[in-house]
């Protein structure tokens, strides 16, 4: 018996000696004095487009005992019926039981959100919350996005249609204005297109936006990383026999390319792709009052085309803000390009055209030119922003006049080149996402009062432009 009772004592010594070895934040405690505390009380989404998988956000549970706490539920308010979604701890669902959280430690919580259509032109509120119950106590967080029904529009031909104001319009894959039709797109319509999708254009495409009621053209990804994201789209691409093309008052950001003229379609070692089209003067755009943002490759890309451009704008370009190339018919009044400041690494002049080109071996495209440029900015980087190959054995005719251009050459007596920082007198040449990319005139700008007296008698925003005429896109008017 003596025996029997030592090796118990021996056996409970040892027990709790592990007990009290036990690190105390390993220990779980059923206090309701335990303290929870969350990163945030809320988790905000930025509108988004119905039947669409939001962004993941993220919130933290964090534990400020020093003992372990186990939490009883981390549940949707609305459980089965919320259209937002919770993972924890790699385990997804309405509700997520019994989670252990260690003293000091803290556990995350990922949230996202799919909503869906309720049928209205409005964006419209989908509330929330996700509910923590922990030791008797309770506490939660609020979950708040807007939703915003939508036009899908899917790998479709269109005819003449008309896309109004009233919804936006998805574009997946493409959308294809077929030959002999039109799409005429209203003052104040919102067109967002997917990851790698394209509006392309055998047809004629009418965008008819007004000063108070710009017409945009953007990706679908609308939360704060996203608002200058270039390369998102495909672009607006309009092929070889597309014409009488216009586009007023329009914003075009954060594509591949903004607007590309004269392609076709072509088999290719059995895929099809888009190659630049011959023929003389393939398709052709005016295009008035718009910018033209964050592309990837090119602001204007055009092979023997007619482009007509004023008042506009087109900057933070990855290749060219404007390249026309193989001939073709372009005019540029009243224009600032600017690939400065610049998110990409741009070697070459932003600016370019030529009277031929080689698109691959054997191919190349070679017809008349006619390159006029005035009143224009063509700013950048670089030394030399401007750059043209001319071989003379076609017509060629170049009239660059009263421009302001990046440049070491002297210029003068037609146009003002230079190198000087902010040369033009642009207000703010800073990336920040909000404020910066802004190319009106500051008061002391060169530009101002510099322009010949081309007839125009507004700028890009639609603004009076006063007797003495400025330079570029945007006219100051001081107060």
């Amino acid at each position: 018996m003596m025996k029997q009772s030592g090796t118990f004592l021996v056996v409970l010594a040892t027990l709790l000696l592990i007990w009290a070895c036990e690190p105390q934040e390993e220990m779980i405690t059923g206090s309701p004095s335990a303290q929870l505390v969350f990163s945030t009380d809320t988790v905000l989404f930025d509108t988004l487009l119905t039947a669409r998988t939001s962004i993941t956000k993220r919130f933290r549970i964090r534990n400020t005992s020093n003992k372990a706490v186990s939490i009883s539920s981390i549940r949707l308010g609305m459980r089965d019926q919320s259209q937002y979604s919770i993972i924890v701890n790699g385990k997804m669902g309405s509700e997520i039981q019994d989670e252990v959280l260690f003293g000091k430690d803290s556990l995350l919580v990922l949230v996202d959100v799919e909503i869906d259509p309720q049928d209205m032109d409005l964006p419209y509120l989908v509330k929330d919350s996700i509910i923590v119950d922990w030791n008797g106590n309770s506490a939660n967080v609020k979950l708040v996005a807007w939703g915003q029904d939508a036009h899908f529009v899917n790998a479709q031909t269109i005819c003449d249609e008309v896309w109004t104001a009233e919804r936006p319009y998805v574009i997946y894959n493409y959308a294809f204005v077929d030959s002999l039709c039109q799409l005429t797109i209203q003052p104040g319509a919102r067109v967002y297109l997917d990851n790698g999708a394209g509006l392309y254009v055998q047809g004629t495409l009418k965008v008819q936006g007004d000063s108070g009621n710009h017409v945009l053209f953007r990706n679908t990804r609308f939360d704060e990383n996203y608002i200058v994201a270039p390369g998102q789209w495909s672009g607006l691409v309009f092929l070889e026999s597309s014409r009488d093309n216009e586009i007023h008052y329009a914003e075009i950001e954060n594509g591949e390319i903004g607007i590309g003229l004269g392609y076709t379609f072509a088999s290719i070692d059995g895929s099809t792709i888009l190659i630049p089209e011959k023929g003389v003067y393939t398709s052709s755009i005016e295009i008035s009052n718009t910018s033209i943002r964050h592309m990837s490759t090119a602001g204007v890309l055009a092979f023997s085309s007619n482009v007509k451009m004023e008042n506009s704008e087109v900057f933070n370009c990855g290749g060219f803000t404007v390249g026309n190339f193989g001939g073709g018919n372009y005019q540029y009044d009243y224009c600032t390009f600017s690939n400065f400041p610049n998110l990409f690494n741009a070697e070459d002049p932003s600016f370019q055209f030529s009277d031929e080109v080689e698109i691959f071996e054997g191919y190349v495209l070679r017809e008349e030119l006619s390159m006029k440029v005035y009143n224009s900015i063509i700013w950048g980087a670089n030394e030399e922003e401007l750059a043209f190959s001319l071989t003379e054995t076609v017509n060629t005719t170049v009239d660059i006049n009263n421009n302001i251009i990046r440049s070491k050459e002297d210029l003068s007596p037609n146009n003002y080149g230079s190198l000087e920082a902010n040369f033009p007198g642009f207000v703010n040449l800073s990336t920040d996402i909000f404020d910066g990319f802004d190319f009106d005139l500051d008061s002391l700008a060169f530009a101002r009062d510099k322009g010949l007296d081309l007839n125009y008698t507004i700028d890009i925003k639609g603004e009076k432009r006063d007797l003495k005429p400025d330079i570029g896109a945007h006219e100051r008017i001081d107060p």
